[in-house]
């Protein structure tokens, strides 16, 4: 082979190099779009159309084991705030199994999956676990709030304690789900100044989100009653 031909050769394989490497950044650039579209609409509560962006993420064959496990926690948060709690513990055991044993993101999603069939309190130790390696962290911090605000059973309310998690889970990702959270728990301390604050902001940026309003007029009512 002479030297032009072999320089022929190495530049056709540098370009399909350059080629492969060109349309695999593609790919993840759409995958990034897809996953802030998804996540957005999830923090509008339109859980439907994103646990379909989800879907779609996790079937993609550029997506990565981590973005696999990311999308599908998601995708059993979606149908948690649909109701449909059988099928949130499935998808959060199936984003368990892409994590380490005893790590943070595998406690986080197993608790979730416990919860789902009732396991409240193999829950709660896998989550004060969870915020022991990582208090700082979102997921740990949301779903324990959410169980002292008596979202798995009246049994283990506590407002106090669950005001602490909310409060952090609200610091560490400010957005309407976390913030409706945070006045749910501000309304049951009968906080309603502050949870007014709160609603005032969301309805703003929500102005026909019916779950803001009726929470917002709770808040009304309780100044109301304080104050006669």
């Amino acid at each position: 082979m002479n030297v032009r031909v072999l320089l022929a050769a190495l530049l056709c394989m540098a370009i399909g190099g350059c080629g492969e490497a060109a349309g695999g950044l593609a790919e993840q650039a759409q995958l990034q779009v897809l996953r802030v579209e998804a996540e957005r609409l999830h923090d509008d509560g339109q859980s439907e159309q994103a646990i379909a962006k989800f879907e779609k993420l996790v079937a993609s064959p550029a997506a990565s084991d981590a973005q696999k496990a990311y999308a599908l926690r998601y995708i059993s948060l979606g149908y948690y705030e649909l109701g449909d709690y059988p099928r949130s513990g499935e998808y959060a055991a199936k984003a368990a199994a892409f994590y380490p044993e005893g790590s943070y993101d595998y406690l986080v999603n197993m608790a979730d999956a416990e919860l789902m069939l009732g396991k409240v309190p193999e829950a709660v130790v896998r989550l004060e676990q969870a915020i022991a390696l990582a208090p700082r962290n979102l997921a740990a911090n949301n779903v324990l709030g959410l169980v002292y605000l008596g979202d798995n059973g009246e049994q283990y309310v506590d407002y106090r304690k669950a005001l602490i998690y909310n409060q952090a889970a609200y610091e560490i990702e400010p957005g309407r789900i976390t913030e409706i959270v945070l006045v749910r728990n501000l309304l049951a301390l009968q906080e309603y100044e502050q949870a007014r604050t709160h609603l005032l902001d969301l309805n703003q940026r929500y102005a026909d989100d019916e779950h803001v309003q009726h929470l917002l007029a709770q808040a009304e009512a309780g100044l109301a009653q304080m104050q006669e």
